[in-house]
């Protein structure tokens, strides 16, 4: 049993009356393992995700935490978001300060953790700035505080790095690198939705390739290739086009 266990998970829009979009999709996350989840546009993954996080039911099956089934939020599950979802009224110290609303922390409190949280990722100085200030990539680091201020140990991130070019998304994957390697921290496992095969290889200890809809579980690919991943590898290379088959075949 992992961490996150995923069991016969299906999943139907209009209270199970529309189509099926999750089809008894099973797999887990272990303590100090990356997954990525990838598979073909719109088959569910972000929907999956979601479940995860306790956001929407399954129509059947379940998810359980630590032996636990997940029936909405808990503490210890974050959630980084695609789109950002940072609220622009706000200056990125209170953004961050959001993900501490369930704690009993005073407000000067908050702010000195959060302030803290923000210089961890480079983001010192910005912290009274407003969200539309930022650069994309900024943007996303205020996100990944946000989601790491309240010490969770499952990280859930949907395609956190797809709406970056291509070196702000290669500079912040490495950033997620060097927290999630941070024994301060609390994260203990990530699971990550990407359409991006050499992002998921280069990030994961283990990668769930999904079917069209209705989907299903095609392959469950483990990644052996230690710390340091050379994009340029041979080895590297090999896993990607590994990958690429059982997702296209």
């Amino acid at each position: 049993m992992g961490i996150i266990d995923v069991k016969e998970v299906s999943f139907s829009f209009a209270n199970g009356e529309g189509p099926k979009i999750l089809d008894s999709v099973s797999f887990d996350a272990d303590e100090y393992e990356f997954v990525s989840l990838v598979g073909p546009s719109g088959c569910g993954k972000s929907t999956l995700l979601r479940i995860i996080a306790g956001l929407i039911h399954p129509t059947s099956g379940s998810v359980s935490y630590m032996g636990s089934t997940i029936s909405q939020p808990i503490r210890d599950i974050s959630f980084v978001f695609q789109d950002f979802a940072l609220l622009p009224w706000l200056t990125n110290v209170d953004n961050v300060s959001v993900g501490l609303s369930h704690t009993k922390m005073n407000e000067k409190e908050k702010e000195k953790v959060s302030i803290e949280m923000l210089k961890k990722l480079d983001l010192g100085g910005f912290e009274y700035a407003y969200p539309n200030v930022l650069s994309g990539g900024m943007k996303q680091r205020v996100g990944l505080a946000r989601a790491l201020i309240s010490n969770p140990k499952v990280l859930l991130m949907d395609e956190p790095f797809s709406s970056l070019d291509e070196l702000t998304a290669r500079a912040l994957r490495s950033e997620v690198i060097r927290i999630l390697k941070d024994k301060a921290q609390s994260v203990s496992s990530v699971i990550m939705v990407s359409h991006n095969v050499e992002e998921a290889v280069e990030l994961s200890d283990k990668i769930v390739i999904f079917s069209n809809k209705p989907t299903h579980v095609k392959a469950i690919k483990q990644i052996s290739l230690g710390d340091n991943r050379n994009r340029h590898s041979k080895e590297f290379m090999k896993i990607v086009d590994e990958t690429y088959s059982l997702l296209v075949g």
